[in-house]
């Protein structure tokens, strides 16, 4: 299977392209740079792809910058995968490491069967249901969630494809709209443990841009569709997580 391998990269993160790229060379991986979308560049008016309204009901919270520039330059790789003749691509955002034998095992988790897309970093250790192992890492469906991060994932073709569609308007983070199998029809696994590392030295947030969650947030009373979205959320979740099927 072909796989190219995609980095996401602001052009003023000049230190995180330097240190992704020399652990790339170490662990013999070729990246595309894919150049990010600066969210502060990017005038409200200007904003199609966001669902301002969309996005207060559902994640109970204003939009951020970063949050913008992330989910439109996630679909930006998207597209030049789509663009390119490669079967499955990479996704990684430039704040990972990789860990020893990551490549070993990029492509036995590749060569698992029916898929469309597999997590290969959180910020919460997902709880899954395993329904494969793959060079010493088991992948499954996430019981609970969000398990945050998009800092690194591999999706098919097909998955691409249908998680495009999927994720246009913007109405939630990025890496929240990801994982949501049940909504999209992604045949979506999460692999445990984890096939990279934050880099310490490049991992401070770039999405907030000095904002906070906290100033963003709604009141509570606006918060009840976002309370009605969850709870629906978390039953499709379950539902999926216990599919007797394995794909």
């Amino acid at each position: 299977m072909k796989i190219n391998h995609y980095v996401i990269n602001l052009d003023r993160s000049t230190d995180r392209r330097a240190a992704i790229e020399a652990d790339a060379e170490r662990a013999g991986l070729r990246l595309i740079r894919v150049p990010a979308v600066d969210g502060k560049t990017v005038p409200v008016a200007e904003r199609g792809l966001l669902d301002a309204a969309g996005f207060r009901r559902l994640h109970g919270k204003h939009p951020m910058d970063g949050e913008f520039g992330c989910y439109a330059s996630h679909l930006r790789a998207l597209d030049l995968f789509l663009e390119s003749d490669a079967e499955a691509a990479l996704i990684l955002e430039d704040d990972v490491r990789f860990k020893p034998g990551f490549e070993t095992a990029l492509d036995a988790i590749a060569a698992v069967p029916d898929f469309d897309l597999v997590k290969l970093a959180h910020h919460r250790r997902p709880r899954i249901r395993t329904l494969r192992q793959a060079a010493g890492h088991r992948l499954g469906r996430a019981v609970f969630g969000p398990t945050g991060s998009s800092a690194a994932y591999l999706v098919t073709r097909a998955g691409a494809t249908r998680l495009r569609a999927a994720l246009d308007p913007m109405r939630l983070p990025y890496d929240v709209a990801l994982e949501r199998a049940w909504a999209s029809g992604l045949r979506i696994l999460h692999a445990v443990p984890d096939l990279v590392l934050f880099n310490a030295e490049t991992s401070a947030s770039l999405t907030m841009g000095g904002q906070t969650y906290a100033s963003r947030k709604l009141p509570p009373w606006r918060r009840l569709t976002t309370l009605a979205f969850r709870t629906k959320d978390l039953v499709g979740r379950l539902a999926y997580a216990a599919r007797a099927d394995r794909t």
